[in-house]
């Protein structure tokens, strides 16, 4: 396709891209099944590179061109696939929002990254419009709700379908969006280079991905079902998508559809497992589930291995550098009579594809000893998106990526054991401590916030708020959420809230998060729970 052709004088090499191999499964899988959804429609391989490509020129008459960005903010539906597509395809940027942040997160991020076009679901189309106000691209609505900015997204598929654009394996394509300790989003840059890195990786350690696999996605595809989403498209998978999770919904769509592969978050095995143990559903169709985001409890993972077998396959990574070590299916057999073996509290064995080192103050740590994880490797991010200095702090001399958490190497398994950097995860969501602070603070009546992660057994970790109020006020825990409600997403507001005379500081005066944390973690051999 002259299309992909390089000039004699292009300084980068060539190389495939997420886009040509897309559009090479657009041909090699065409009369196969791509996407199904609940009323049993289907959509081909052929079709849904028509459709792509009938999308990208639709991006093209609001005014998009190559290298703009794109922002989607929906729950998991149908139409995801066909945008992820047609923005690989079109040369455009993915930057793909968790559906539960706040409005005036959203609005932040979009002007944050200069986004072009914003795609929404209709639920959240007037409220999106109202806090975008000043907001000089597109606004399309995906169920063609009526708000005076918004566009129709219906409207863009016309009869004309876009040319193949010219796309360079170091061209950005996906910049989803992490928070640091000061609470301030971050794009994080992927380019058509690093994603496939990623999605090799994936596929190395899924060896049986092929056209006979059925994908059930439930866990949201703006985080990690999104990528196993892209690796089984490259083999000629079918793919459904769930816009919310139930676990009875589920098991009973894997049970129709012979499901074979199921993307979850270890929140969600943890809400599966009395339904799944019921044996009311047949779920002898799956071969596969990958679950990653957060910890998860060994004792409840291993009673979801005696329901599903040893079809469990986990990864730890980070956005900046994800999936950087598996534990296998292999790692996950074992006597289901004897004892749990101690592996399955790791984050398993490095990628063959990623180096690894645990860094201490002194230098690399011994074995068995902690120190902050660091990786190497080509499915590293580019940078954080015009933010220099902070990409410097992560981006370290050589190539490493300091990951801010805090890992020990035991019989050549990792085990991530604290966070450095106080994140909290919570239901496989990341929770970062200043931006629920920040929130608290907007009472007058707060003198001092400390947040912290605590145990939870449904959802790993909950977020815990211990304030010292100011002399002779008086606030309440409605008053805290109702005070968060107004600036971040639900999922962040604490649970609990705990009211104290003061909090513990150092001798400069700042205050001791992590010995305010420290004591509701006592008897427990890490400081991250599943």
């Amino acid at each position: 396709m002259t299309n992909n052709l390089h000039t004699p004088n292009d300084t980068q090499a060539p190389g495939p891209t997420v886009a040509s191999v897309l559009r090479r499964g657009y041909a090699e899988y065409a009369d196969l099944p791509a996407v199904v959804d609940l009323s049993g429609n289907v959509t081909t391989y052929r079709e849904l590179g028509r459709d792509a490509r009938r999308l990208v020129a639709g991006f093209g008459s609001l005014g998009a061109t190559k290298g703009d960005r794109v922002v989607v903010l929906t729950k998991n539906r149908s139409e995801c696939f066909t945008i992820d597509h047609a923005l690989a395809i079109g040369g455009f940027v993915r930057v793909a929002l968790s559906y539960r942040l706040h409005q005036r997160e959203v609005a932040e991020i979009v002007h944050d990254a200069g986004a072009r076009i914003v795609i929404v679901d209709g639920e959240r189309t007037s409220e999106l419009a109202a806090e975008l106000a000043s907001f000089s691209g597109r606004l399309v609505s995906i169920d063609d709700v009526s708000a005076p900015t918004a566009i129709p997204f219906s409207s863009l598929f016309g009869d004309a379908e876009a040319e193949a654009v010219d796309i360079r394996p170091d061209d950005l394509v996906w910049m989803p969006y992490t928070s640091g300790t000061s609470g301030k989003p971050k794009g994080v840059m992927h380019t058509h280079r690093s994603l496939l890195s990623i999605l090799r990786n994936i596929l190395v350690e899924l060896p049986g991905a092929s056209t006979d696999d059925f994908l059930v996605h439930t866990a949201p595809l703006t985080h990690l079902s999104g990528y196993a989403m892209m690796a089984y498209f490259m083999r000629g998978a079918q793919q459904l998508a769930l816009d919310h999770f139930d676990p009875g919904q589920l098991l009973s769509v894997v049970e129709k559809h012979r499901a074979t592969v199921l993307p979850l978050v270890p929140t969600m095995i943890n809400m599966l497992l009395p339904t799944l143990e019921s044996g009311q559903y047949d779920v002898s169709s799956v071969h596969t589930v990958i679950y990653g985001g957060s910890p998860i409890a060994p004792d409840r993972l291993a009673r979801a291995i005696k329901a599903f077998g040893p079809v469990f396959v986990q990864s730890y990574g980070l956005t900046e550098m994800p999936y950087n070590s598996y534990l296998s299916k292999q790692d996950h057999d074992f006597d289901p009579a004897g004892t749990v073996p101690e592996r399955l509290a790791s984050a398993g064995r490095v990628s063959p594809f990623v180096e690894m080192r645990l860094m201490t103050a002194d230098g690399p740590a011994a074995d068995g000893e902690s120190g902050e994880i660091q990786v190497r490797g080509d499915a590293a991010m580019s940078g954080y998106w015009n933010l220099p200095a902070e990409t410097a702090e992560t981006l370290l001399e050589g190539g490493w990526i300091a990951t801010g958490d805090v890992g020990r190497m035991t019989d050549g398994f990792l085990h991530v054991v604290d966070r450095k950097k106080d994140m909290i995860v919570s239901g496989g969501f990341n929770v970062y401590p200043t931006e629920v602070e920040n929130a608290i603070y907007s009472l007058p009546e707060v003198a001092e916030v400390a947040v912290v992660g605590i145990p939870d057994e449904r959802w790993g970790e909950t977020v815990h708020a211990v304030i010292a109020l100011r002399e002779g006020c008086e606030v309440t825990q409605d008053q805290v959420e109702q005070a968060c409600l107004s600036s971040i997403a639900p999922y962040k507001r604490p649970r609990t809230v705990e009211f104290v005379d003061e909090l513990p500081k150092t001798g400069t005066g700042k205050i001791k998060r992590r010995e305010v944390k420290e004591r509701f973690w006592i008897g427990r051999d890490r400081l991250v729970n599943g």
